[in-house]
């Protein structure tokens, strides 16, 4: 008894101390780690276990909170398939009052996309502050007429580092804008979905795509907007947006940290996190990712898990996103032969998905840390493209994520060094090859003169 009283005034004063943080932060944070390594959650775990969780977290998220906005209070609902996430988007779209800012890579000219494209003029025809920011390579099929309706309605349109004029043009043409966000008044949606009929199933598309959405309510709705307002920033700030305010708390709510990559201010929020958060398991890693082939930070991360003893499971694609050269299978191929060749199989499963394209991106660290957004485990999210994430501390939140990867990871085949894909001569020949261009296409060229240090 003794022992927890003593680590119950160093959980306090520890987090008295902090300078940056004021008292109801504190008390948040705490409640907030307590809550969770609770016997409720872990009736298997000792006293003295999970007194040194608590301890790792508590250490570990006041670290995180110098790499971006948090806040407690906030609800967090995973939205998997298109259909789903669609649905809600386009409700949350026509009961707005006051906003809609929508940024999507990608913007296609397909039913879905013009689905979204009536419900953001209906919005501006009510008066709303519509904007719509797309990639302008990501978004190169959407029409003309719709974005001409759209500004003559009101709606700022913007698009992210053209080719065309010159003088929009913000950087060298592999910075793109890679980010989904949409606010409508006080909720925010963020995760891996584009605009796009791959992403859709029944109702809303082809079910090409794979892909996991979250929505967001709460004081983190106002962070999320931040990046929003970032990305026109980096846009060339000819169209630009005051900070909101933030949204009216939900209870019992989670805690969330909005994380952000802009390379090109140097702003790597979402890579220190992500590679500090896995190094910090010592139970089990599950990723879900789309393009597997990160740089040597992320790799060695995902490297060490194993060696500490803990689990890593990767979800990956098992089928292209490319036609008619499946790219991105075979420098995939190439990276995991020699990441299985130098990892224990009894500590790390690799499962392919060969029903769609698996496009979510997701990971869940010990069953309390989860991640979500943009950023895929690639040398662009990594090095270039402008991307999002959605950090969320909370048990329940978690399960639900396992839940998600591990149903996926039952549909999909398990893959294996031995397995023959990774040994005939002209494969390995056509995968190196692909792998050589893709290294070669993720540099970083144009963008800061340090980056290639850094990864």
């Amino acid at each position: 008894m003794g022992s927890i009283t003593r680590y119950g005034r160093w959980l306090r004063d520890s987090l008295s101390t902090e300078p940056s943080a004021d008292q109801d932060t504190v008390e948040e944070l705490r409640a907030c780690i307590e809550s969770t390594f609770s016997h409720r959650n872990f009736p298997e775990e000792s006293e003295s276990c999970l007194r040194l969780r608590k301890q790792r977290w508590l250490e570990l998220l006041r670290k995180f909170q110098k790499y971006g906005h948090f806040s407690t209070g906030n609800r967090v609902t995973v939205l998997e398939g298109g259909d789903e996430c669609f649905r809600a988007m386009l409700q949350v779209i026509a009961m707005a009052q006051t906003r809609v800012w929508c940024e999507s890579y990608i913007f296609d000219n397909s039913h879905v996309a013009e689905t979204f494209f009536t419900a953001l003029r209906d919005a501006a025809l009510r008066g709303l502050d519509v904007v719509l920011l797309v990639d302008y390579i990501g978004s190169f099929s959407l029409r003309n007429d719709w974005v001409r309706e759209l500004r003559s309605v009101g709606a700022d349109v913007v698009f992210f580092n053209p080719v065309l004029p010159s003088n929009y043009c913000v950087g060298p043409l592999s910075f793109r804008d890679h980010r989904k966000i949409m606010v409508c008044d006080d909720m925010g949606f963020c995760g891996g979905m584009n605009i796009q009929e791959e992403v859709g199933e029944e109702e809303f598309g082809t079910s090409r795509f794979y892909d996991v959405h979250s929505k967001l309510e709460g004081p983190c709705v106002a962070d999320l907007a931040e990046v929003f307002r970032d990305s026109l920033h980096e846009a060339g700030g000819r169209v630009m947006r005051n900070s909101i305010a933030p949204p009216p708390r939900k209870e019992p709510g989670v805690y969330v940290q909005i994380l952000q990559s802009n390379v090109r201010q140097r702003r790597r929020t979402l890579q220190k996190v992500i590679e500090k958060s896995i190094d910090a398991a010592d139970e089990s890693v599950l990723l879900t990712t789309a393009y597997f082939f990160p740089p040597g930070f992320l790799k060695n991360a995902l490297l060490r898990v194993p060696a500490r003893g803990a689990r890593l499971s990767l979800l990956l694609s098992g089928s292209s996103d490319f036609y008619p050269l499946p790219g991105d299978l075979l420098a995939q191929t190439h990276f995991l032969r020699n990441f299985l060749r130098d990892t224990p199989s009894q500590q790390v499963k690799v499962h392919l998905y060969g029903h769609r394209h698996m496009h979510a991106k997701h990971m869940c660290v010990d069953g309390v840390f989860s991640t979500i957004g943009s950023f895929n485990f690639d040398l662009y999210s990594a090095r270039r493209n402008l991307e999002v994430g959605v950090a969320v501390f909370d048990r329940d939140f978690a399960r639900k994520m396992q839940n998600l990867h591990l149903k996926r990871a039952g549909e999909s085949k398990q893959t294996f060094y031995s397995d023959s894909m990774y040994h005939q001569p002209l494969v390995r020949c056509a995968c190196a090859l692909a792998y050589g261009l893709v290294r070669l296409s993720g540099r970083p060229k144009g963008m800061s003169s340090h980056l290639s240090s850094c990864y």
